[in-house]
C-alpha cells in the first residue's frame, strides 16, 4: 500500500498544470504574467497563442530563476473600462510581475492605471500592437511611467524614410497616384494627423516622396460595405491603394475589391487577417496580388522562427504584426530577471530591460530612453509579402529578406497577375 501511495505522489508531482503549462515539480511559487487582449479578434487570437507557446517553452527550459511561469488571460473586448478592471485584477489580486496590454487605447488606459498602482504594486507593463502609443510620457515623466515599455516595432517601421517604404511603392510597384484608406481608430492617429517633430500626416509624407495622393478616407472598423469607397478610388485615377488596416474585416474588403472597378489596382494592406498565410483560402482565392505587411512567411530571423510558426499554426492562429512581440516578451523578462538575480526587485528589472539586449524568435530587442525598440543593424524592419498565383505567398520587400527567403521571386502588378491567370 505504501509503495502505491508513493507512486501516486510521484505521478501527481510530475503532472502538468494546464493553465500556463506549469510543471508542479517546480519548488517555488510561479512568476505570473498577465495578458489583456481582444480575444475575439485575429490579434487577440495570435497574441494569446504566441504567449502560450513562449511560456510553455520557457517552463520546459527551467522557468525564470528556477521558478515556473504562469499566464493569466483577460479579455477587454476593446472596451476601456474592461481593460482597466482587468489590469487592476492582474496587478492587485493576481500579483503579476509583468502584464501585456494590447491595442493603443487599451495600453494607454492601462498605463494610466498602472502609474497609480506602481508605488504599492511594483510591476512591468509591456504594450504590444500599439503603434499610436505616446511614449513621450516615459521620457518626460520617467518616475511616473518607468514601468512601461513598447515591445512592438511601432509606427516608424512603416512610416519612416530611412526604411525606404516609399521606394517600395515608387520602384517596386511603380506607384504614381495613391489612394489612402485609414481605419478610424487610435493606432492610426499619427497616420491621419501626424506627430509634430517626428512624422507628418501620411498624405504629406507620400507627396513629399513624389507620390501624388488622389484620394483619402477613413473607414469604420465595423464596415462591411466597401464598394462605394472602391468605386470612388477607381474614379480618382489612383493606381495603388494603401490600406492602414488591422481590425477591419479584410476578408470582406478583398472579396469586394476583386469584383469592383478597382480590381486591377495594386493593394498594400497594413495588417489583420490579410497577414495570415490562410488568407488566400479565407478569400476563396480572391486575394490574388494583395500585399501585406509582416506576412506569415518563414523568414529565418533565428533558428527558432520556423518551429515557432509551426506551433502557431497547430494552434489555429497565424502571424500578425505583434506576434513576435508576444512570443519574445516573456524571454525579455526572463533575461532581465536573471540579470538582476531576483524576480522581486522590480526597479532593478526595469534597469536591466533598459540596458540589455534580448533575442528569442526574431530580431534583437533593445530599448531607447522612451522605452521604444531601438532601430539599427540588429533590428529587422517590417517585411512585405504578396499573394501570387495559386496562393503562393512570397516576400517582396525588403531586398535583403527577399534574397534569403525567395530570391527567384519579385513583386507582380495585380493587372499582370490577372492576365497570367486568365491565359
Amino acid at each position: 500500500m505504501l509503495k502505491r501511495i508513493l507512486m501516486m505522489v510521484l505521478c501527481i508531482s510530475s503532472a502538468i498544470i494546464v493553465s500556463g503549462s506549469i510543471c508542479a515539480s517546480f519548488a517555488e511559487d510561479p512568476v505570473k504574467i498577465g495578458y489583456i487582449g481582444a480575444l475575439s479578434t485575429v490579434y487577440g487570437e495570435s497574441n494569446l497563442a504566441s504567449l502560450e507557446i513562449s511560456i510553455d517553452e520557457l517552463n520546459k527550459e527551467g522557468g525564470i530563476l528556477g521558478r515556473p511561469v504562469e499566464l493569466i488571460t483577460e479579455d477587454w473586448k476593446r472596451e476601456i473600462p474592461l481593460a482597466v478592471a482587468a489590469y487592476k485584477k492582474l496587478v492587485m489580486k493576481d500579483r503579476c510581475l509583468l502584464v501585456f496590454a494590447e491595442g493603443t487605447e487599451g495600453s494607454m488606459a492601462c498605463a494610466q492605471t498602472a502609474s497609480r498602482l506602481y508605488p504599492s504594486y511594483p510591476h512591468v507593463l509591456f504594450s504590444i500592437w500599439s503603434s499610436g502609443l505616446n511614449m513621450d510620457i516615459v521620457a518626460d515623466e520617467y518616475e511616473k511611467y518607468k514601468f512601461l515599455f513598447l515591445v512592438y516595432p511601432g509606427v516608424s517601421d512603416t512610416y519612416n524614410p530611412a526604411l525606404e517604404v516609399l521606394d517600395f511603392f515608387r520602384q517596386t510597384i511603380g506607384t504614381r497616384k495613391l489612394a489612402l484608406l485609414i481605419e478610424d481608430i487610435g493606432w492610426t492617429e499619427t497616420y491621419r494627423k501626424g506627430k509634430p517633430g517626428s512624422f507628418p500626416p501620411v498624405k504629406e509624407f507620400a507627396e513629399k516622396g513624389g507620390i501624388e495622393v488622389v484620394y483619402q478616407t477613413t473607414t469604420d472598423i465595423k464596415e462591411k460595405m466597401f464598394l462605394p469607397i472602391l468605386e470612388k478610388v477607381a474614379a480618382s485615377g489612383a493606381d495603388t491603394i494603401w490600406f492602414f488596416s488591422a481590425y477591419t474585416d479584410t476578408v470582406t474588403f478583398v472579396k469586394q475589391w476583386a469584383q469592383s472597378p478597382a480590381k486591377n489596382l495594386d493593394v498594400v494592406m497594413q495588417s489583420g487577417a490579410c497577414s495570415y498565410a490562410s488568407f488566400w483560402k479565407m478569400t476563396g482565392g480572391q486575394a490574388l496580388g494583395i500585399a501585406s505587411m509582416m506576412p506569415e512567411i518563414e523568414i529565418p530571423f533565428t533558428k527558432r522562427t520556423k518551429p515557432f510558426l509551426k506551433k502557431l499554426r497547430e494552434k489555429g492562429a497565424g502571424l500578425m504584426a505583434s506576434t513576435f512581440s508576444a512570443y519574445d516578451g516573456p524571454w525579455i523578462l526572463k533575461g532581465a530577471v536573471e540579470k538582476t538575480g531576483s524576480a522581486d526587485d522590480v526597479e532593478a528589472i526595469i534597469k536591466a530591460v533598459e540596458t540589455g539586449e534580448f533575442q528569442r524568435g526574431s530580431w534583437i530587442w533593445s530599448f531607447n530612453r522612451r522605452h521604444e525598440p531601438k532601430k539599427g543593424s540588429v533590428y529587422q524592419p517590417y517585411p512585405i509579402g504578396q499573394f501570387q498565383e495559386d496562393g503562393k505567398y512570397v516576400v517582396v520587400h525588403s531586398k535583403n529578406l527577399l534574397e534569403i527567403t525567395n530570391p527567384n521571386d519579385s513583386y507582380l502588378r495585380v493587372r499582370d497577375l490577372r492576365k497570367r491567370v486568365e491565359q
